[in-house]
């Protein structure tokens, strides 16, 4: 395991571990989960109403923008633990030189 397959394995626990941590610590409000419901249903009842072939249209567009977000926060995590491993060495070599 090189040194890019451990920072993917170390970013990738890590992240795995705040988001359950984030769900356990910041629940769904009620009106939240409510939302949610009624989302998920009205696109439930939407893609229905659709013919075979508006939902072969549809597939790709939500296939694509559901990972499109994920892959922005992911990016955004990783620029945060880079910068903390930046800040870390940073420190370390100030204090070194002091």
């Amino acid at each position: 395991m090189d040194e890019k397959d451990f920072l993917e394995l170390i970013i990738s626990e890590r992240m795995g571990m705040h988001h359950g941590a984030f769900k356990k610590d910041s629940p769904l409000t009620e009106e939240q989960a409510a939302g949610a419901e009624k989302a998920d249903r009205a696109h439930g009842l939407l893609f229905q109403q659709l013919s075979a072939e508006q939902r072969e249209m549809m597939e790709p567009c939500e296939d694509v923008a559901n990972p499109g977000a994920t892959r922005e926060n992911e990016y955004y995590y990783r620029a945060g633990f880079r910068d903390g491993i930046t800040l870390d060495r940073w420190v370390k070599q100030f204090k070194e030189e002091k």
